[in-house]
């Protein structure tokens, strides 16, 4: 189930553009991103697309069908599966109360069909399929020596391991210890936006009240809109920062899960920047089509680590969008 919860909160999360949809009486004509107050709004994107995965080994994952849910009333709200309460609402600027899934634990799950039909993500899925991470907890390391099998006192003529007659060749190949599992997190806090000099702006100040690791995250972007007749396109860049806490509990190596191919990691807190293009065309009543491109610069803190092997995100997504 968190699974599945975990790729659904990826796709939602993407097909946004950086801020959340407005309630109608703050919408600009045409502006795709509103919604009727106290209604709700429930759209499904079906097409072709990917996002890349940076933990070592791990292949893309498809974008095929991503669901969209919103709903703003007065003052509460739910946008994908960000909870919130208004409580400042003027027409320039609003303040929120927020509860918001954490991403990092997204990319170490494990492969799932469910992703296909997404419980995978518009935005940016992280795909776990054969991820270095996603071994179990710790107490299923492999077993020691005098625990039986080769070289165990049951062995009735054992090979020390570090025979010096035994070619490198025939020497047994060690194999790194599983890794503790990553969890999803939750994170509450405070979220400003407003609209300045035809720009919206989005900042949020977040800290996780799972318990998975305690750490804070800031996140801001920058977004607008154009519209070319029946054309509109949308630019969004921005950066999120997470403090070593949250870096540490993914992206970190602890001493019982290093080994001499995977050496221990502690890193520090970390930003990392991303810039957004998106397209979108109505196609009749009821359809629309969308095409977006995403890259995000991975923070040193993160390309560090030994479970990463690359220094960004890509992620791509063209199809059509239906309006219930």
């Amino acid at each position: 189930m968190i699974k599945r919860l975990g790729a659904l909160i990826t796709a939602l999360w993407l097909t946004s553009l950086g801020a959340h949809a407005g309630a109608q009486e703050h919408c600009g004509p045409g502006d795709e991103r509103c919604i009727a107050t106290g209604t709700w709004e429930v759209q499904l994107a079906v097409g072709a697309g990917l996002r890349t995965n940076p933990l070592a080994d791990s292949d893309p994952i498809p974008l095929v069908v991503i669901p969209q849910v919103s709903y703003y009333g007065k003052r509460f709200f739910l946008d994908n599966l960000d909870l919130g309460y208004t409580l400042v609402d003027k027409p320039q600027w609003m303040l929120n109360a927020l509860i918001t899934p954490g991403r990092d634990g997204l990319y170490f799950f494990r492969d799932d069909l469910g992703r296909f039909v997404l419980d995978g993500g518009l935005n940016l899925v992280g795909d776990a399929s054969n991820p270095p991470t996603s071994g179990g907890d710790m107490d299923d390391a492999p077993s020691s020596p005098d625990e039986g099998g080769e070289g165990s006192f049951d062995d009735p003529s054992p090979k020390p391991a570090d025979d010096p007659l035994e070619s490198p060749a025939e020497q047994p190949s060690s194999t790194p210890p599983p890794l503790r599992e990553r969890d999803l997190s939750a994170l509450a806090g405070l979220e400003a936006s407003a609209r300045l000099g035809g720009w919206d702006w989005q900042l949020q100040a977040l800290t996780d009240v799972s318990g998975a690791h305690e750490g804070e995250e800031l996140r801001f972007a920058l977004s607008r809109s154009t519209r070319a007749r029946d054309n509109q396109f949308g630019l969004a860049l921005g950066f999120s920062w997470k403090s070593a806490e949250v870096m540490e509990y993914y992206y970190g190596v602890t001493e019982g899960e290093a080994s001499e191919q995977r050496p221990a990691y502690r890193p520090g807190s970390g930003a990392s920047p991303f810039v957004r293009l998106s397209w979108s065309r109505p196609a009749s009543e009821s359809w629309r089509w969308l095409g977006s491109v995403q890259y995000e610069h991975l923070s040193e803190a993160v390309r560090s680590s030994p479970l990463i092997d690359q220094n960004q995100v890509m992620q791509i997504f063209v199809g059509g969008v239906y309006h219930f």
